[in-house]
């Protein structure tokens, strides 16, 4: 579910004009990374908008990869395994076959064998859009917002800013910018292990993320910035840890666990071969998390800080 204030309003409207039917089919309420039904299937659904979402740098294939990687994501946060894709597509015309040709050779790609059952394809006056929604399984409880605890430690995946990197054209870092590779083996073991007490997936940077788990979860976090794993081509940069927490794009997993967990989590990162490092600690709810001494960045909102 959107969470920056212009999304936020747009969906409490729609939910609440839904009728009251909506939530009974529903085994998690909206708020997570993703729709949890009462059979446990998992949905979730994004929408890629031309000149919003991508520009000129990205080739078609990066943009189907992307697409797909970000709804992927989104299924790991709460550890569920991808079982099909359905994919709207609303294209100017003249057609350019060449570039759906290649979008969907990335969009294959990324997919891995997932199947693309169906969907729809208009012609658009403006910019190409595209909506992907795509199912998955549990085979454990979903991981969660909520579920946070005072006392227990926080970890990320991977490495926080790449994405930002990326963008900044640090050439080492495109590719975590136009092609972004989640740990999509992660989310899954996290929660068939019972190693995480909340999680979400980082999309939306550091800053964002991690106020809204500490929110839905009623607990504040002190963040150590000495810790967290920034790519070292990344200190190129004028504001490198700035970048690192408010840029967001990463599509990395953040989650909480019991501090009994350490060994656990090292373990597994090990045998997954996927970094994990624990960046700082929950707290006791009632302030902003915080970032050592120093302020968050502001993040990036689709409607503006303004909208209410």
């Amino acid at each position: 579910m959107p969470d920056d204030p212009g999304e936020s309003f747009v969906w409490t409207t729609l939910l609440r004009d839904a009728g009251p039917g909506s939530a009974s089919k529903l085994r998690v309420p909206p708020g997570d990374d993703a729709a949890v039904l009462a059979d446990g299937l998992v949905l979730t659904q994004d929408a890629f908008i031309e000149g919003v979402h991508w520009d000129a740098r990205f080739t078609g294939a990066d943009v189907g990869w992307r697409l797909a990687m970000a709804n992927l994501s989104d299924l790991n946060a709460m550890g569920a395994r991808p079982v099909w894709a359905m994919l709207s597509i609303a294209l100017p015309k003249p057609l350019d076959q060449s570039w759906v040709e290649d979008f969907s050779l990335g969009f294959s790609q990324a997919l891995d064998h997932v199947p693309l059952i169906g969907g729809d394809t208009c012609s658009s006056p403006g910019p190409k859009a595209l909506s992907v929604t795509l199912a998955g399984r549990l085979t454990a409880e979903p991981i969660r917002r909520t579920g946070a605890q005072v006392g227990d430690e926080i970890w990320v995946s991977g490495q926080l800013g790449a994405a930002a990197g990326g963008y900044y054209d640090i050439p080492e870092l495109r590719s975590a910018f136009l092609r972004p590779t989640p740990p999509l083996s992660l989310g899954p073991a996290l929660a068939e292990r019972g190693l995480v007490t909340s999680g979400m997936d980082l999309s939306d940077g550091l800053c964002q993320d991690l106020h809204r788990l500490c929110a839905a979860s009623g607990v504040s976090a002190a963040i150590d910035p000495a810790a967290l794993p920034l790519p070292n081509a990344l200190m190129t940069r004028p504001a490198p840890l700035m970048d690192a927490v408010g840029f967001g794009e990463d599509f990395e997993l953040l989650f909480t666990a019991a501090a009994s967990h350490h060994a656990a989590l090292a373990a597994l990162a090990a045998e997954l071969r996927v970094p994990l490092t624990c960046i700082g600690h929950i707290q006791s709810g009632g302030t902003p998390p915080t970032l050592g001494k120093m302020t968050w960045p502001v993040g990036w909102s689709h409607f503006g800080p303004e909208t209410t």
